[in-house]
């Protein structure tokens, strides 16, 4: 294998993720792209990350009832030495795949099922925090009963605003502020919704609620917003990497700017997440987003079993989360890893879209049979 290129596939690779991905092994200063094949899978044709693969395969979309069947007869066909996921659902779909047909090629950097599904699902993101009395924000559903399942009791110990967001959501979206009973009712009669205590500053955001109940404006914003996110890398033998640290800082909704800190409090919350995971069988990338609650006490308001939307980033910064990954699952290999010649510390990476030029053909190609690859 070690003469050979190592086979890649990653699904879902026309989001940020599969970007991110691809960016880590095409960095300039250390391109690595000559070493792997990619292969990628994605459920939309017009997605520039689709003609950076060597090839491309047009899948239905996850949630659907082909997408398991279709991915079982692709990773056959192209024997994959390693599947790379780009988002949580297809984390999980594909660990439900190899766990139904343990022949199948290609190995996957994540652990057991039941930890992935606590990343994927993110009531049991909550249960799985109050089972090792983890800080994660308080959360609240209808269709569980548990202790304090009772709405009125959760709105009046936290106050305006909630947020709603679904309980498998991604890239926030469908994620709403919630300030009033009314709407507080809505979302808690969705099976599909969880309600969850904001952390942060409640008056910013009472304040951008107000300025919302006039005319509307076409962007807004609330001022200020940032969390923290813990990077932290567990090998499948049950070691804990390195935990990295990036402030993300938002602007107009989005991330913006990261910049890697030294935060002792954080790194000890996320060592305990970690070891919590590994008594769950898990392994891989695992990342956690903390912010304060309105006392100041850090909390969990989201977790990740995979890599991330600042994967190629940190790469710049020094943590080089692919190279880590293949040699993990692939020891043999030996894969170059980069190593950043100074602490990252005094690293800002300010965040930005590329823009790239594709060829209608080539998308046609894709839309008509399903299938593209470079030449």
């Amino acid at each position: 294998m070690a003469q050979d290129k190592i086979k890649i596939l990653i699904a879902s690779v026309g989001s940020l993720v599969g970007q991110n991905i691809l960016d880590a092994l095409e960095f300039p200063e250390f391109n690595r792209r000559n070493l792997v094949h990619i292969t990628g899978t994605n459920s939309i044709s017009l997605t520039a990350n689709n003609f950076r693969c060597d090839e491309c395969y047009l899948v239905p979309p996850t949630a659907s009832e082909e997408y398991p069947e279709t991915m079982c007869e692709i990773i056959k066909k192209t024997e994959p030495d390693l599947i790379l996921c780009a988002r949580d659902a297809d984390t999980y779909a594909n660990k439900l795949l190899k766990i139904k047909d343990n022949t199948l090629p290609g190995k996957l950097p994540y652990g057991s099922l039941q930890s992935v599904d606590c990343a994927l699902d993110k009531w049991k993101s909550y249960l799985f925090c109050k089972k090792y009395q983890l800080p994660f924000a308080e959360s609240i559903i209808k269709r569980e009963q548990i202790e304090n399942n009772d709405l009125e009791e959760f709105i009046n110990s936290f106050g305006y605003p909630v947020i709603a967001k679904p309980i498998q959501g991604f890239a926030s979206k469908g994620v709403y502020f919630v300030g009033d009973w009314k709407d507080a009712v809505h979302f808690y009669d969705q099976d599909e919704y969880m309600l969850q205590e904001y952390l942060g500053n409640p008056d910013d955001v009472r304040n951008y609620l107000t300025s919302l109940e006039g005319p509307k404006p076409l962007f807004t914003e609330i001022p200020g917003v940032s969390h923290h996110t813990c990077h932290v890398p567990i090998s499948p033998d049950g070691s804990i990497g390195e935990i990295f640290v990036l402030k993300n800082h938002h602007n107009f909704g989005a991330v913006t700017k990261l910049q890697r800190v030294h935060h002792p409090e954080l790194e000890e919350l996320a060592n305990r997440f970690a070891e919590a995971f590994i008594e769950e069988g898990g392994f891989g990338p695992l990342s956690i987003q903390f912010r304060p609650d309105k006392n100041g006490v850090q909390k969990a308001q989201e977790m990740n079993l995979r890599t991330t939307g600042s994967t190629y980033p940190r790469l710049m910064m020094g943590q080089d989360e692919i190279g880590t990954i293949i040699n993990w699952m692939l020891p043999s290999v030996h894969f170059p890893v980069y190593k950043r010649p100074k602490p990252g510390y005094d690293a800002v990476i300010l965040k930005s879209l590329y823009s790239y030029q594709l060829i209608e053909d080539d998308i046609y190609d894709l839309e008509r049979t399903g299938y593209w690859c470079q030449g």
